[in-house]
């Protein structure tokens, strides 16, 4: 039992996943009536407030040393911060308020490493980064092994208080590049001639993951390392003026993934061409002609698609149902592949996309629906909403499926297959209930 004004330690609290749980509500030892009231606590609004007391309670007095967030490679550099615990939570799975005080470090009176030759603590003003912060220091790789980094400090309040953390390292052995923009990731930067582009590489060894900002961890022409300000590796390729393909290079390890692919006009072998308003999950619907709708189109090399667009030209070849703006039958993007088109009427618009003067390489085809607007109040009601007519139906706000009113609530219907619409349709449609507003799934008219 604890006296009056005696503190709990953290080790009298669970914490699960973030968080804390009082053990004594737990322990059978208690009186049923306490562990119900810690369970009518932990269920109720006062879940919040109890969290937050033993968290402060745990911190307010403790510090914090961050660790690198995984194994640290070999010659790699990555800064560390110590404090106040009570501003530190690790993953910020909780934002909780704070209910501890904030005491700032006005002196450290440690900060080593157990093992220097494995882990080598530097000040940030030996970091060829540069230092950021007053309390600015960087771990660095030095040989495979592991090391204790350990932080000892007094505080504004006069507290001492000590932190540590194990780090880990091992020596790389490949290197991978990872190219983000354009498309999915890929092992491959695709950018036009004369453009820049960024791309970020991972360290491993054997299958793991390695953290740390590495020096020249790979080179080749063109390319400038980044500045490793948030202790990854993200490095910049300008690409020459003619077309061409690099692999990458490196010192550091003896395997490296990864191309850089500088292309131009003529290497472009077809585009992908995406339509606002119709997919899967919606449909372009539209209750009269003229709107607008977005098309893009994004030219690919060999399959993929680049971190920057070259300009593209639209082809419709069904203008009697969708063109461009201005009725044009071809138009141009607004140089970065992104355009619109008008609905002209209720058919199978088909949409080619070329080069500016080229032939068209790619076509897409698919529905534009006329819809009925439907009566006030119920054009589009929201799946959960009140209705008022049992059995009566509405569309979607994607038409792409029915809902009907069961029980004073509006519930959607299975999805209308893909190449059909929901709409309004009258009462005496088969399936539909006379006198009662009716919506359907149907193809085009």
């Amino acid at each position: 039992m604890t006296t009056r004004g005696e503190k709990r330690a953290c080790s009298d609290y669970l914490f699960v996943d973030g968080l804390a749980v009082g053990k004594m509500a737990l322990n059978s030892d208690y009186s049923p009536k306490l562990v119900a009231n810690m369970s009518r606590l932990l269920d109720g609004h006062y879940l919040l407030l109890l969290v937050a007391v033993v968290v402060a309670t745990c911190n307010d007095k403790g510090a914090y040393l961050s660790g690198p967030g995984g194994t640290l490679a070999v010659g790699a550099y990555q800064r560390f911060s110590y404090g106040d615990a009570c501003v530190y939570t690790p993953g910020g799975k909780v934002p909780i308020p704070s209910f501890c005080s904030t005491e700032f470090v006005t002196e450290v009176l440690e900060l080593s490493s157990s093992d220097p030759s494995v882990v080598e603590i530097i000040s940030g003003a030996d970091d060829p980064r540069g230092a950021v912060g007053p309390y600015s220091n960087t771990m660095v790789g030095k040989q495979p092994g592991q090391s204790t980094l350990t932080f000892k400090g007094r505080f504004s309040d006069g507290s001492v208080r000590q932190a540590s953390a194990t780090v880990r390292v091992k020596a790389p052995d490949s290197i991978k590049l990872v190219a983000g923009c354009g498309g999915p990731p890929a092992t491959n930067l695709l950018t036009p001639v004369d453009t820049q582009a960024v791309f970020d590489l991972e360290i491993y060894a054997g299958t793991e993951k390695l953290v740390g900002w590495l020096p020249n961890a790979a080179t080749a022409d063109g390319v400038t390392q980044g500045d490793g300000s948030s202790d990854g590796n993200r490095d910049t390729w300008q690409a020459p003026s003619t077309p061409m393909a690099l692999t990458l290079q490196s010192a550091v390890v003896s395997k490296v993934t990864g191309t850089l692919t500088a292309f131009g006009p003529d290497q472009v072998t077809g585009f992908t061409i995406t339509v606002s308003a119709f997919d899967d999950l919606m449909r372009a619907a539209y209750t009269e002609p003229g709107h607008e709708f977005y098309v893009q189109g994004i030219v690919l090399v060999k399959g993929q698609s680049p971190c920057q667009n070259l300009p593209v030209e639209f082809h419709s070849s069904t203008p009697d149902v969708c063109s461009g703006p201005a009725g044009e039958t071809v138009w141009t993007d607004n140089d970065t592949g992104d355009s619109t088109a008008v609905v002209r009427s209720e058919g199978l618009c088909t949409l080619g996309v070329s080069l500016p003067g080229g032939p068209v390489l790619t076509t897409k085809s698919f529905p534009l629906f006329l819809v009925s607007a439907g009566p006030s109040g119920l054009e589009t009601p929201s799946s959960g909403s009140t209705c008022t007519i049992e059995g009566g139906t509405a569309c979607s706000f994607t038409y792409a499926e029915p809902e009907v009113c069961k029980s004073g609530y509006w519930v959607e219907r299975p999805s209308c297959p893909a190449d059909q619409v929901c709409d309004f349709v009258p009462d005496t449609t088969p399936g539909c209930v006379a006198g009662v507003v009716c919506a359907k799934c149907r193809g085009l008219r």
